[in-house]
C-alpha cells in the first residue's frame, strides 16, 4: 500500500506576469541580487504582490526595505499634493502652465526613480546623490541646474508644510546641490547660444509659410516656442504684436517690421483650420491641423528650426530657436535703452522702478526694434565721388 504524500502541489502564478513563483516553503519568493527573499504565503498572493511593490525598489537597488508604515508619505502623495498646490496657481494665475509641466515632469521622474510607494522619511543622502547622477545623465549643467531646483521646491513642500519631521539637510545631504556658478560660467563661455545676422538671414531665406514668420517673430520680438504657439489673430494689432509672455504673465507690445508683417500674411494663407475648436483663433496651426504647444515629450517648432538648421548647415552647440531671443537681447542692447529691451522680452523686472513704471513709449520701443533690424539688415554701403556714404 502506498504511503500518501503530505506535501502540498505548489499552486499556479495568478496571471503569466505574476513577477513571484511559488516557493516550496509554501511562500510567494523572488531571487533578486542572487539572495531569495520571501513576500507572504501561497494563499494571499494579493498581500505578496502588495509587499513585493511596496519594496521592489528597495531591493534592486541592493538596500534593505523599511518596515512598511501604511500612514507614512509617500513620493508619489507628496508629488501629488505638490502638483496640485501648484495647479491652484495655474488658476489663480500666478503660474504659468508651462512651469507647472516642468514640476510634472520632473516628479515623475522622482517618482521613477526612489519608487512611487517610497517613504520620504526613509529617503537617505545616499538616495538623492543617485537621484543627482541620474538627472544629470544626457542634460548640461543649466538644465541639471533647473532640474534639481523643481525637486528641492517638492521636498521643501513637505518641509514647511509639516508633512515630515527630518531636516531636508539630513534626507539630501551634500551631495544634492545645484552645480555650481564657476562650472555654469564656464559653460556659458564655451556655449555661445547667438546667432550671427548672416546666419539669421539664410535662415529666413531658407524656410517659408510658417516657419518663416516664427523665426522673423524669434528675432523681431524675442519669442520662444511656447509664446509662438499661444499668439492669435487679435494680438496682431495695427503693424504691433500685443501679447503677454506666457511664462511671467508680462505684458509685450512690439513693433513689428515689415518683413515680420509680410511673413505672417503668407503664413495665414497656407494656415490649416484646426481640428479643435479653442483654437479656431490661433494664428499658426501646424499640418496635422494642431496647436504647435510644445508638451513633455513633444517641441514641434524646436524640431522644425533644428531640420531647417542642419539643412542649411549652420552648425553650433546651443543654438536652438530660443538663441533666437539670446541674440535679440544681446543685439537690443547695443541700443543702450536696457529698460526698452527688457519690456520687448517679457522679462519679470523685480525692482523699485519696475512696480511704478506703468508703460514705455512707442518711439522707445520702435528704436531697439529699428536698431535690431538694422543689425540683421545693414543698408549697403554706396560708393560716391569722394569717398563711401
Amino acid at each position: 500500500m502506498s504511503q500518501k504524500s503530505n506535501t502540498k502541489a505548489k499552486p499556479e502564478k495568478p496571471r503569466p506576469d505574476f513577477p513571484l513563483f511559488a516557493h516550496a516553503g509554501g511562500v510567494w519568493a523572488k531571487k533578486i541580487r542572487g539572495k531569495l527573499h520571501y513576500f507572504g504565503p501561497w494563499s494571499d498572493p494579493q498581500a505578496a504582490l502588495e509587499k513585493w511593490l511596496r519594496e521592489r525598489d528597495y531591493l534592486l537597488a541592493g538596500r534593505e526595505a523599511p518596515q512598511h508604515d501604511p500612514d507614512a508619505l509617500t513620493v508619489k502623495r507628496l508629488c501629488d499634493l505638490f502638483c496640485e498646490s501648484r495647479e491652484r496657481k495655474v488658476e489663480t494665475g500666478e503660474m504659468a502652465r508651462r512651469t507647472l509641466s516642468d514640476y510634472v515632469e520632473v516628479a515623475k521622474e522622482i517618482a521613477g526613480h526612489f519608487g512611487r510607494d517610497a517613504a520620504v522619511e526613509h529617503l537617505r543622502p545616499a538616495d538623492f546623490a543617485a537621484l543627482r547622477s541620474k538627472l544629470a545623465t544626457g542634460r548640461n549643467l543649466k538644465t541639471l541646474e533647473g532640474r534639481i531646483a523643481c525637486t528641492r521646491a517638492i521636498f521643501n513642500y513637505a518641509d514647511k508644510n509639516g508633512l515630515i519631521e527630518r531636516s531636508l539637510s539630513k534626507l539630501w545631504g551634500t551631495e544634492f546641490g545645484k552645480p555650481s556658478r564657476t562650472a555654469l560660467t564656464k559653460l556659458s563661455n564655451q556655449t555661445e547660444r547667438l546667432f550671427s545676422a548672416s546666419e539669421i538671414r539664410r535662415l529666413i531665406d531658407a524656410s517659408e509659410g510658417q516657419l518663416r514668420a516664427m523665426v522673423l517673430l524669434g528675432i523681431n520680438c524675442g519669442l520662444g516656442p511656447t509664446d509662438i504657439a499661444l499668439i492669435r489673430f487679435s494680438d496682431i494689432r495695427d503693424g504691433w504684436l500685443v501679447l503677454a509672455r506666457s511664462k511671467t504673465g508680462k505684458p509685450r507690445r512690439v513693433p513689428l517690421w515689415a518683413e515680420t508683417l509680410e511673413a505672417i500674411e503668407g503664413a495665414k494663407r497656407e494656415r490649416p483650420e484646426p481640428k479643435d475648436p479653442a483654437d479656431a483663433d490661433l494664428l499658426f496651426v501646424t499640418k496635422y491641423r494642431r496647436s504647435w504647444l510644445p508638451d513633455r515629450s513633444h517641441f514641434p517648432l524646436s524640431a522644425e528650426f533644428a531640420k531647417l538648421r542642419k539643412r542649411i548647415g549652420i552648425a553650433g552647440r546651443g543654438k536652438g530657436f530660443y538663441s533666437l531671443r539670446h541674440t535679440l537681447q544681446t543685439i537690443g542692447d547695443e541700443s543702450k535703452d536696457f529698460v526698452a529691451v527688457s519690456s520687448i522680452m517679457g522679462h519679470a523686472g523685480t525692482s523699485i522702478s519696475d512696480h511704478y513704471r506703468e508703460r514705455i513709449g512707442d518711439d522707445r520701443l520702435r528704436a531697439v526694434a529699428d536698431h535690431v533690424r538694422g543689425w540683421l539688415y545693414p543698408r549697403p554701403t554706396v560708393l560716391v565721388e569722394g569717398g563711401a556714404k
